[in-house]
């Protein structure tokens, strides 16, 4: 048998665990040879043995948990507090955007993205085509829009606007006369890169959903992000969409 699907197999039963659980010495043990998507094998079959296995392929089910588990450590894309302040100004946090999906899981969510390799990410639908690295994953957090009933439709959000949190965020959202706030979790996209010609991959492109209490949902080709996704500029990458609405 294969060295990498006798991993695979040792790592399954880790992947249902809700990551928001206590993490024991042996869990640590068996999460921290999750394989990185560089890793896994071109050459590795996919699963076909369910209904949807296309949407939940084992193979990557591991990579998808690990990306939830640590996304919050790459920081957000729009978040210029890791840049000089070369613009004689504090650094912008990272913003709230408002999906400009009509329907769909999307519609209606406000959602902030997190990137693995920020040096390569589009900043702007307009940037310059960079090639995405194999290794890159993108982390989508998807919030409920909750409406802010106080807030003043005319008055300047600024104040309100403050980061109030040690994450540097600003979960607000002005939409025509409504106020909005991202407060409540969702879930999560995850998107990510893989060797080229990966079987039962989208050109060496990996989809995944989480829900909150981190359950990976699906895993692989998913049929509704490649719908979307095959028309982004960069691969499978949309660049980032305006704070008040937008792509991912």
């Amino acid at each position: 048998m294969r060295p990498l699907l006798l991993l695979l197999l040792a790592l399954a039963p880790a992947c249902t665990r809700p990551l928001d659980e206590p993490i024991t010495a042996a869990d640590e043990s068996k999460e921290a040879s999750a394989p990185a998507p560089s890793a896994i094998s071109s050459a590795a079959p996919a699963t076909e043995s369910a209904p949807n296995a296309a949407e939940l392929d084992s193979r990557f089910v591991p990579v998808i948990a690990a990306a939830f588990r640590d996304y919050k450590a790459w920081g957000r894309i729009d978040d210029e507090l890791r840049w000089a302040p070369w613009l004689c100004r504090m650094p912008l946090p990272g913003r709230a955007r408002m999906s400009a999906a009509e329907d769909g899981d999307h519609a209606r969510k406000l959602y902030s993205v997190f990137a693995k390799e920020q040096h390569a990410y589009p900043l702007t639908p307009s940037a310059p085509a960079v090639p995405q690295p194999v290794g890159q994953i993108l982390v989508k957090e998807s919030y409920h829009p909750d409406l802010v009933e106080e807030a003043d439709p005319k008055a300047d959000l600024a104040e309100q606007e403050k980061p109030t949190t040690a994450d540097h965020f600003n979960p607000y959202v002005r939409l025509g006369e409504k106020v909005y706030r991202a407060s409540r979790l969702a879930g999560a996209y995850v998107v990510l890169k893989v060797a080229p010609g990966t079987p039962g991959t989208d050109a060496g492109w990996v989809y995944g959903t989480v829900t909150p209490t981190g359950e990976v949902t699906s895993a692989g080709r998913v049929a509704s992000c490649m719908g979307c996704h095959v028309s982004a500029r960069y691969e499978r990458v949309f660049g980032l969409g305006p704070a008040k609405s937008g792509d991912d």
